[in-house]
């Protein structure tokens, strides 16, 4: 896997909620450098007394930065406590906000979804429970069914391709396809930056899978250079994250602040607590 450092303009900023998540996949990004990020969490901190968390909205309005993603780095967007104000105070700085998250709590957390006015991706790794448990420590499956149609006309989901789901590959994106509401499927390549050896072979699956799939289908288009298909009347993507060249600012909830869309990388660079040779 090689780092694309050909990146374009800053079109979007992460907010990366750190605390416990509400479910634990082995692909984590986050657990790349678990080391470093454990115990940190501001779940419940108010974001007005996030650390650095207005130099942060500066830096996206000094960038031109509209978008603005409520994610987790070792928690789920929809975890925060005090997420429906927070959406109400960056939209009305005039930033468009929307999140990324697992589904857990989503028929919790609806009437905040129903402000954002950004996308909502969703991740749906497995429809089975079985598998599900396996790739992210949990068995129960969300009612897809109930919340993606209540989740407004701006969602994505994201299937990261594993050794436990790429035979599912197919079945999940036929579940999704019945949502009108659903404006793509994105089929990701896990990332890391410290376990290669450990994930190398979750990486050659997705790499066989796609290949199989791009011998079979006709591609139609590129966005930010991952390849894009027609599967079930959807778009799908094929992204592997660092080789694209879509660019975001980043900020981790305890006052770290990145310029870099690599997260890891990023995080290594610029948190203070953190320091490199």
């Amino acid at each position: 896997m090689r780092k694309n450092r050909q990146r374009d303009k800053y079109s979007f900023a992460n907010i990366n909620l750190l605390g416990q998540c509400n479910a634990d996949c082995y692909f984590c990004l986050g657990k790349d450098i678990l080391q470093h990020l454990q115990g940190q969490d501001q779940l419940h901190v108010h974001f007005s007394r996030w650390v650095n968390f207005h130099k942060f909205l500066g830096m996206c309005q000094t960038e031109g930065v509209q978008k603005l993603y409520l994610t987790g780095q070792t928690a789920d967007g929809l975890q925060y406590a005090y997420l429906e104000e927070i959406v109400d105070y960056l939209q009305a700085m005039k930033f468009l906000v929307g999140v990324r998250t697992n589904g857990y709590l989503a028929e919790r957390k609806m009437t905040a979804i129903g402000k954002m006015q950004e996308e909502i991706g969703y991740s749906i790794h497995s429809l089975d429970p079985e598998t599900n448990g396996k790739i992210m420590g949990i068995e129960k499956i969300p009612d897809w069914i109930n919340i993606i149609p209540r989740s407004g006309d701006k969602v994505r989901v994201s299937i990261v391709l594993n050794r436990y789901n790429v035979d599912e590959i197919y079945n999940i994106c036929a579940f999704v396809s019945q949502f009108q509401n659903v404006n793509y499927i994105q089929i990701r390549r896990v990332s890391t930056d410290t376990r290669e050896a450990e994930l190398k072979k979750d990486v050659e699956l997705f790499e066989d899978f796609y290949n199989k799939f791009a011998s079979e289908n006709k591609m139609f288009g590129k966005f930010c250079l991952a390849p894009q298909f027609k599967l079930f009347g959807k778009e799908i993507v094929f992204w592997r994250t660092i080789e694209t060249s879509t660019n975001s600012l980043n900020y981790f909830t305890d006052g770290t602040c990145s310029d870099e869309y690599f997260i890891i990388e990023g995080y290594l660079k610029y948190c203070p607590n953190i320091k490199t040779n």
